[in-house]
C-alpha cells in the first residue's frame, strides 16, 4: 500500500526496568573520562544497560538487567575497550532528620595577630511539617521558606532583637547551616525537614566578619542536631513479584529475610502477586536472592515509594562507621 496521506505511526519501544545495580571505578585515574564516553557508547548499543551520574553518591552506577548482563559489560571495558575497571557496591542515598526540638550556641573565636575571627550563635532547631504552628517562644522578625533540592524543606526563623547581631550576618548563618545540611552529622547525608530560629548572639567591633558568623551557625547547628533526636531516613521501594504458586513460599521467605513489610498477595492469569515495602539498602541483594529460588522464573520489579526511618540498630552502625571515616581525615 502506498498512500502518501497516511499518518503512520511506530509505538516506541519499551525497554525492561533495571533489576541490579553497581558502582564502577576506572583502575587507573588517567582512565575516569575515558571511562565516561565509553559507557556512553555502550548505551547508545545497549538502551537496557543504564549509566547514572550520581553527583550525590559521588558514583557512575550502572544500572542493569542481572549480574551477567554487568559482567558482560564488564568483559567489553577490559577487551574491547583495554580498560581496567572496579564494581563497587553503590551507596544508599539516605536523608536525616530530627524528632524532637533542640538549642545550642556556638562561639567562633580566632586571634593570629591583626584582626581576627568572632561570631557567636543562639539557635533553635525543630522538627518541620507543613502548616506546623508559628514560633511562639521568640519573636519572628523575618522568616524564609525554603524547598530544597534534594526534597523537604528548611524554615530559617531571623528572631535577633536589640542588635545583637548585626543584619548582614544572617545569610552568612544560614549559608553555614546549609552546608551542614548537604553533609548531615550522622552519616554525611542530606538533612530535611527542620526549621532553625536564631534568636541570640554575639559581634566583636572589629573581628566578626562573614566567615566567622558561617562557622558558628554550622557548628550550632551540628550540636543542636546531636541533641534533637536524630533520625536516618532510608529510601523504600513498593516491589512487586509475580511467580507460579508453587514458589510463594520460598519468596516469602526471602522478603522477610530482606526487611520487607509484606502488603498484599493476588492472583493473575495463574501466577501469584505478591506486593512488598522494602528499602533500597535490600534490594540488590534480594533480586538475587529471588533469582536463585525461582530460577530466574519470577517476574520482579521496584519503583521508589517514600522516605522512612531506619531500624535504630541499623543507623547506630551506620554512624559509627561514618565517623571512622571521618577520623581519619583528621
Amino acid at each position: 500500500m502506498n498512500d502518501k496521506a497516511a499518518n503512520w505511526q511506530v509505538a516506541p519501544l519499551h525497554f525492561p526496568s533495571p533489576k541490579v545495580r553497581a558502582a564502577i571505578v576506572a583502575k587507573k585515574k588517567s582512565d575516569d573520562e575515558k571511562l565516561s564516553e565509553v559507557l556512553a557508547e555502550i548505551h547508545m548499543e545497549d538502551p537496557t544497560l543504564e549509566i547514572e551520574y550520581n553527583r550525590e553518591l559521588k558514583q557512575v552506577i550502572l544500572h542493569g538487567q542481572g549480574d551477567l548482563h554487568l559482567a558482560v559489560t564488564r568483559w567489553r571495558l577490559e577487551h574491547v575497550y583495554n580498560m581496567q575497571v572496579d564494581y563497587v557496591p553503590a551507596r544508599i542515598p539516605y536523608r536525616e532528620t530530627i524528632q524532637k526540638q533542640a538549642q545550642a550556641s556556638y562561639r567562633h573565636k580566632k586571634q593570629s595577630g591583626g584582626a581576627g575571627q568572632f561570631g557567636e550563635v543562639f539557635i533553635k532547631i525543630e522538627p518541620y511539617v507543613d502548616g506546623m504552628a508559628p514560633l511562639k517562644e521568640f519573636p519572628v522578625r523575618e522568616s524564609e521558606e525554603i524547598a530544597l533540592t534534594w526534597g523537604g524543606k528548611l524554615v530559617f526563623n531571623n528572631c535577633i532583637v536589640g542588635g545583637a547581631i548585626d543584619n548582614r550576618f544572617l545569610p552568612s548563618i544560614l549559608k553555614g547551616i546549609m552546608e551542614k545540611m548537604q553533609e548531615g552529622p550522622l552519616t554525611g547525608s542530606y538533612v530535611r525537614d527542620i526549621r532553625v530560629s536564631v534568636y541570640d548572639g554575639k559581634m566583636h567591633p572589629v573581628d566578626s566578619n562573614d566567615i566567622s558568623f558561617k562557622i558558628a551557625g554550622m557548628m550550632a547547628f551540628r550540636d543542636a542536631f546531636y541533641q534533637a533526636a536524630p533520625q536516618l531516613l532510608e529510601p523504600v521501594f513498593d516491589l512487586e513479584a509475580v511467580a507460579p504458586d508453587t514458589m510463594m513460599g520460598d519468596i516469602m521467605s526471602e522478603l522477610q529475610s530482606h526487611r520487607s513489610l509484606i502488603t498484599g498477595m493476588d492472583s493473575e492469569n495463574g501466577y501469584q502477586v505478591i506486593k512488598a515495602r522494602t528499602p533500597q539498602a535490600e534490594l540488590d541483594k534480594l533480586f538475587a536472592a529471588l533469582r536463585n529460588v525461582t530460577q530466574g522464573r519470577a517476574k520482579v520489579k521496584a519503583v521508589f515509594a517514600e522516605y522512612a526511618p531506619v531500624p535504630a540498630d541499623i543507623q547506630k552502625k551506620l554512624s559509627e562507621d561514618y565517623k571512622k571515616v571521618e577520623a581519619q581525615f583528621v
